[in-house]
């Protein structure tokens, strides 16, 4: 069976098994005809809601002790069982194991500790049968959930749900009730009053659209050779609620229908399997209450469905026997009880499936028998829960029962089913081995015309890869291991973007190169892809590619961007954050100061260097700002370059960096020049008198460069050297 999770508040109210003061009430009749005229108005995307647990991957759950999770506890190198813990519907996972707090397909290890690995290295191998029921002619099914899909554009998936919250929020309504609902721009209003019918048509706008997705993928999975699938749980959120429950007729009357004329159509059979909190052996009445309005919820669904005869006998709900409560003898007999007071409609469809937690074959098979209910069996199951007294662990033994499983079908008329999983190949402990492998490697020793209903990761995927290993039928209907992006679906058209593109080099017959000109290729416009009819659009196309090898989800899907997440360590408060900007202003100031005084001239700082000139000294230019400017400002500053002295025998092409502060020769400086022969040395520039600072600011407030020539002529030779004179112009332009 599949595992899943519920959210914790979208189940915050249907903790079946928590105290409840008041009697549950029966489910009453929708206050909505049939057609909802006003259902187009509300927003049915998928990604929009609450994820279903048959649509997301679970999370996993922190490790409780072995006593918590089994409720045994290891005394002595043996089991004693003890009353099982009370599971609680805000914390725990949806599954169907009665007492399962760790969802078995989980991401991540499940870590063992010592008396486990203890336990499970001390067991005997298991003993499995080499027979494979080849060639096949059964029906292969997955649950649920269909991963090509579910990644389509639109979403197709039948497990759209909400929370109470929600419900509650669409009974007023929209700010635009013109417009259609908008996560942001058009959401309920609460200052207008509420109506309880409007948010009744919410949830049950939602349940519509997910009975109308089961018609697309029933289609999808004939063209592929699927012709089993367990519908959603989830299918019609709160449902079966005591206070929020509803009826599904009349209002999904029609859309049930007509999913149930393509299955009957095209062969398919459709079950179902409420979840774990459906016990009908537990000692609380509330508890029985709420399991009966499930069976009634589900049942309800199977019916509108208007199958054929036998198509409807198939159409069964698979039932945990659930917790043991202390004594299991005692809670099967709670169990008998309370199953005959059931209505013939839910007897007709329940039968039981072993467990991974507390019940065996041996377990169940006589209660069946009694009870006249069929057993599935599950092999993963049985694998871990098994009464090693009688059979051994492994699929070679269990077919000695295999006669008696059988007619507790035939008796009824109902077409047989069994599951099958396998463990992670990693898995050591029976808690690790509850965990399913994403895809079975091989098939169960099961007759070749049985349904088998493989639950694992993978949904439909892990079908293909028997269908491809075993070469079951089907398996060429769809695409091998070649990677490529899905274009069975319709995407906006947009004109191509008019490029001229260059000239290209092409070889024409006579093998001579030329160029030649594709600007008229392109301008020339590219018609749009004609459209996807509606019926092949998310089918996979004409190459039927809709297979992809374990881990490449990215063949048939963009992958989605990994977004690390923000380091703790690294991460600083405000007060951090404003700590670290007053040392920096305090570095900059104290770095700025130095600078001051290491330009002060005459100091030791200041010999052989440049002089800092301020322009704000200087009459008509424009003043510095570079005093004013902040502590955010010092990181540009660092990237600007400075503006050097004007380089002996060019001129300044930069009017704006000339107005600024300038790099000047020092008066140390000059020293380098006491004769004619550094003169010479200096591309026979004269450098001008200056011993003071206040000299030299007026003398750079406009600095002439002339490009240096060389003196290859006697015309060039004959130039007269540049001066640096106050206001004096290029001489020999």
């Amino acid at each position: 069976m599949v595992k899943r999770k519920r959210s914790i508040k979208a189940t915050k109210i249907t903790n079946v098994t928590s105290a409840r003061s008041a009697p549950a009430s029966p489910r009453r009749t929708s206050p909505r005809n049939a057609s909802i005229a006003a259902s187009a108005r509300i927003d049915t995307n998928p990604d929009s809601f609450c994820p279903s647990p048959d649509a997301e991957e679970p999370e996993v759950d922190n490790m409780k002790s072995k006593k918590a999770r089994t409720g045994k506890e290891v005394v002595g190198g043996l089991s004693e069982t003890l009353p099982a813990p009370t599971v609680n519907v805000k914390t725990s996972p949806k599954g169907g194991d009665g007492l399962d707090k760790e969802d078995p397909e989980a991401e991540g290890d499940v870590e063992a500790n010592p008396e486990e690995l203890k336990e499970a290295l001390s067991r005997p191998p298991p003993v499995n049968s080499s027979y494979l029921p080849l060639p096949w002619k059964g029906r292969l099914g997955y649950a649920c959930l269909n991963t090509y899909l579910r990644a389509a554009n639109p979403p197709v998936f039948s497990s759209r749900t909400c929370r109470i919250a929600s419900i509650l929020e669409h009974r007023h309504p929209l700010k635009d009730p013109t417009q259609p609902e908008h996560p942001t721009k058009n959401r309920p209003d609460k200052d207008q009053p509420a109506d309880i019918a409007r948010g009744q048509e919410y949830v049950e706008a939602l349940g519509l659209a997910n009975a109308r997705d089961i018609v697309k993928m029933l289609r999808w999975n004939h063209r592929y050779g699927i012709k089993f699938l367990r519908l959603s749980s989830e299918m019609f959120p709160f449902a079966s609620h005591d206070v929020y429950g509803y009826q599904l007729a009349p209002f999904a009357s029609e859309v049930l229908a007509e999913a149930g004329r393509v299955a009957a159509e095209l062969g398919h059979r459709l079950t179902t399997h409420p979840g774990q909190f459906t016990q009908l052996g537990s000692p609380r009445k509330e508890v029985i209450q709420a399991s009966i309005r499930d069976l009634e919820y589900h049942c309800e669904m199977l019916e509108l469905l208007e199958l054929p005869p036998q198509l409807n006998r198939d159409a069964v709900m698979i039932l945990h026997m659930g917790g043991v409560f202390g004594d299991k003898a005692v809670t099967i007999a709670r169990f008998k009880e309370n199953y005959v007071k059931l209505r013939q409609g839910i007897k007709d469809r329940l039968v039981l499936e072993n467990d991974d937690v507390s019940y065996s074959v041996h377990d169940l098979l006589p209660v069946c028998e009694e009870l006249n209910i069929p057993l599935v069996l599950d092999f993963h199951h049985h694998n871990i829960v098994f009464d090693g007294d009688k059979v051994r662990e492994g699929t070679l033994d269990i077919m000695g029962l295999y006669d008696r499983i059988t007619a507790t079908w035939t008796r009824k008329g109902i077409t047989q089913k069994m599951h099958y999983s396998e463990p992670v190949p990693s898995a050591i402990t029976a808690r690790q081995r509850r965990k399913h492998n994403p895809r079975p490697a091989t098939l169960p020793p099961c007759p070749p015309d049985m349904d088998l209903m493989i639950e694992a990761k993978d949904k439909e995927q892990a079908v293909f890869e028997l269908m491809r290993t075993f070469k079951l039928p089907g398996f060429d209907t769809f695409n091998d291991m070649t990677p490529y992006v899905r274009n069975d679906e319709n995407k906006a058209w947009k004109p191509p973007r008019k490029k001229k593109s260059p000239r290209k080099k092409r070889l024409i017959e006579d093998d001579e190169e030329e160029l030649v000109d594709n600007d008229e290729d392109a301008d020339r416009e590219v018609p749009p892809l004609p459209l996807i009819p509606d019926s092949e659009i998310s089918m996979g196309g004409p190459d039927g590619r809709v297979y992809w090898p374990p881990g490449m989800e990215e063949w048939l899907r963009p992958k989605k961007r990994d977004v690390k997440p923000r380091d703790p360590a690294k991460a600083k408060t405000t007060a951090e954050r404003a700590a670290l900007r007053r040392a920096e202003k305090a570095a900059w100031q104290a770095a700025r100061e130095a600078s001051a005084e290491a330009d002060t001239p005459g100091s030791a700082a200041h010999a052989h260097t440049f002089e800092v000139v301020d322009t704000n000294a200087i009459p008509g230019t424009k003043p510095n700002l570079a005093r004013a400017r902040s502590v955010y400002g010092v990181v540009k500053a660092k990237k600007r370059k400075p503006v050097r002295a004007p380089h002996l025998g060019g001129s300044v092409k930069n009017k704006k960096t000339a107005n600024t502060t300038v790099l000047t020769p020092s008066t140390s400086d000059q020293e380098s020049y006491p004769d004619d022969k550094g003169k010479k040395d200096s591309q026979d520039f004269e450098m001008p008198d200056l011993t003071d600072a206040e000299e030299v600011a007026p003398a750079v407030t406009k600095v002439n460069r002339r490009a240096p020539t060389r003196t290859l002529s006697g015309r060039s030779a004959k130039r007269k050297a540049v001066k640096y004179a106050e206001g004096d112009d290029d001489e020999g332009d």
